[in-house]
């Protein structure tokens, strides 16, 4: 018997968010908290508040977001839990749910890529967390991964910067990675997405090389959220 079923005879594993004990099915947090998730679903509608983040900045064909990042809220703490405490398990159980949540349908790319991380602070975080939510979203959807851009150049936090200074703060910080012949529309995904700068700094690149680019990310967090 696995050891984490046989320990949760004992100890039950407790929801990540509400910490009450789970059920069977359930991993990591309960199905209320789930339903409590703030889902925003906002795809492919060119009025949206998402797609006009890269309005004259990026020309993106689809912008996706499954869930509203809210404060002191059940998702935000799943966000933190992976993004800062190292729980990749936690990382890919959320691809895999972005994954149920999306319905790409036509928009299919020819593969899923990520935001991809400088070395440095990788190894400081100890993963990419974008990356392994990217690996649970391609293996729930049955699309290809591929690593397409690496970052070459850090970056100065952008969190106290204006939206004008975090997409100056991004420019000339990727390169193409993988070679990108046969690939005519990639999907960037990210963890959380607030000014879009990142994403727009990524989208570019591929645009350069006449890819079409996508934008999925788990959570969005305006800039007064």
């Amino acid at each position: 018997m696995n050891i984490n079923k046989l320990l949760s005879v004992f100890y039950p594993f407790n929801c990540e968010c509400c910490q009450t004990p789970l059920v069977k099915g359930e991993e990591f947090f309960c199905l209320h908290c789930e339903m409590n998730f703030g889902q925003l679903i906002i795809e492919g509608n060119i009025c949206s508040e998402l797609n006009q983040l890269f309005w004259g900045k990026a020309a993106v064909k689809y912008v996706f977001s499954a869930f509203q990042f809210l404060k002191e809220e059940n998702l935000q703490r799943l966000i933190h839990e992976f993004k800062y405490s190292g729980n990749k398990k936690l990382a890919f159980k959320m691809g895999q749910l972005l994954g149920r949540q999306i319905n790409l349908e036509s928009k299919f790319p020819d593969c899923i890529s990520f935001v991809p991380m400088h070395p440095i602070k990788q190894k400081e975080r100890g993963y990419n967390q974008a990356e392994v939510l990217a690996q649970g979203f391609s293996i729930e959807l049955n699309i290809p991964l591929v690593q397409v851009l690496k970052r070459v150049n850090e970056s100065e936090s952008q969190t106290e910067k204006d939206v004008f200074e975090r997409f100056e703060n991004m420019e000339d910080k990727f390169q193409l990675e993988s070679k990108i012949e046969n690939l005519k529309h990639v999907l960037i995904l990210d963890d959380v997405i607030t000014t879009g700068a990142t994403l727009a700094a990524c989208a570019n690149i591929l645009l350069t090389h006449g890819i079409q680019v996508s934008i999925l990310c788990l959570a969005y967090r305006g800039l007064n959220s």
